[in-house]
């Protein structure tokens, strides 16, 4: 009979966020005894890693190409796909920790991790099975959802026992390998575009999804513990401020990749752009991230420096404003290009604080996740909301620039609250 789960002291969490799964808080107390000591190899989980973020740049981005040209969507069909998305995707990152310690009392996380990719892999092929919308809107919401307990698992796996300098260096690698993974697969859907081929993006994540769990079988049943009081001596005060305004402008950034996102096809069917291009042309932000992300991770320039942030938001603003209204496909890339380096610097920063100040900020994680989630479908809402009151393009613009600035001052403010909690 398996032994009844123990309560996890406090001390055996750590608080980690990313694109992926922004609820972490509350899932890393998995299995955290003292006798699991065995680091996750590097090529084990950045195989895996690389491999299901493939479907993460499928299922969050290349989907709106797939359900325009194949299902007959509007923009306005793209916008509710994404809104529904995004709101599943809270819903479970916020349910995460229980879920998952739910599981573990019956299977390893290792084996929860299993389950999850072989679900997703089983769901994969039934969109060319049963070509139908509602098989379609089944396979992508839940799919997607499933992410919001794949990552976390993934990410305790990553950084649990690792500290300062080694965990500083295992996140960049880790960014790296999962942001290149979602800009090809993004990329990718333009030759199945061109070709006519597009039905195969989805079902081909049953194949990716079993390379997966061929890395999986390489990682440990349970991630090493992981040791607050050696984190806490590699971490800088000068941080919390920082730390405490980046958690506001990281789901910023998602709210204006979820408002984006859904319309990009549209944009470029009114530029003419040829349909082998698009999805190509799409990935410009993707790429323009993993540079940003490449760049702070081999540099220490931008570490305490609230000015860093600042640049950062002005370029996710200002590249939305020219991606949506863009004239012509050289001002698309630009803006795209701005976005993708702002969103990155955001991302980054947030993740890099987050894990360098670690357990003093685990009590904010469960508000954390749902704004982080959240980014995902208020950016949607918005522009239903345009469409649903006959907006122009200015207004829907206007909107998200509107909220952009409502983040930016709730992050000034935070900041400003906590750098003075820290003189008291």
């Amino acid at each position: 009979m398996p032994e009844a789960p123990r309560e996890r002291p406090r001390e055996h969490q750590l608080d980690i966020r990313t694109e992926h799964g922004a609820a972490v808080a509350g899932v890393n107390g998995l299995h955290g005894d003292a006798g699991h000591t065995m680091l996750v190899r590097a090529i084990p989980i950045a195989g895996l890693t690389f491999l299901c973020s493939l479907g993460t740049g499928v299922l969050w981005n290349a989907i709106y190409f797939i359900a325009k040209l194949e299902y007959g969507f509007t923009a306005r069909d793209s916008l509710i796909l994404a809104f529904v998305n995004g709101v599943l995707y809270t819903a479970v990152a916020v349910l995460a920790g229980p879920i998952v310690r739910g599981l573990e009392r019956h299977m390893s996380p290792r084996s929860a991790l299993g389950v999850i990719l072989g679900v997703q892999a089983a769901l994969a092929p039934l969109v060319m099975i049963f070509p139908h919308v509602a098989v379609l809107w089944m396979t992508a919401v839940v799919m997607t959802s499933l992410g919001a307990l794949q990552w976390p698992i993934v990410q305790h796996f990553l950084a649990s026992g690792r500290h300062g300098r080694d965990m500083r260096s295992t996140i960049g690698w880790w960014n790296a390998s999962w942001m290149a993974a979602t800009a090809i697969g993004l990329a990718l859907a333009g030759p199945l575009q061109k070709y006519g081929l597009t039905q195969w993006a989805i079902p081909s994540l049953l194949p990716i999804n079993l390379l997966a769990m061929a890395f999986l079988a390489q990682f440990p049943s349970h991630p090493a513990t992981h040791h607050h009081d050696e984190q806490s001596r590699h971490v800088p005060s000068s941080y919390r401020p920082l730390l405490s305004a980046s958690r506001v402008l990281h789901p910023m950034g998602y709210l204006v990749i979820g408002a984006l996102a859904p319309i990009l096809p549209y944009l470029f069917g009114e530029l003419g752009t040829s349909e082998g291009m698009q999805a190509p042309i799409s990935s410009t932000w993707h790429i323009a991230r993993l540079v940003a992300v490449l760049v702070l991770w081999r540099s220490a320039f931008w570490h305490g420096r609230g000015a860093s942030l600042m640049v950062a938001g002005v370029l996710l603003a200002l590249g939305f404003v020219l991606a949506v209204s863009a004239p012509n496909e050289a001002v698309l890339i630009t803006g795209l290009t701005a976005l993708g380096l702002g969103q990155g610097a955001i991302y980054y920063s947030a993740i890099y604080y987050g894990l360098a100040v670690g357990r003093a900020e685990v009590e904010a994680g469960g508000t954390h996740e749902a704004l982080v989630g959240a980014g995902y479908f208020i950016g949607p809402a918005i522009g239903l909301t345009t469409y649903a009151l006959g907006g122009e393009t200015s207004d829907f613009i206007g909107a998200v620039l509107g909220a952009l600035a409502v983040g930016g001052a709730v992050a000034w403010i935070r900041a400003r609250h906590t750098r003075n909690l820290s003189k008291i």
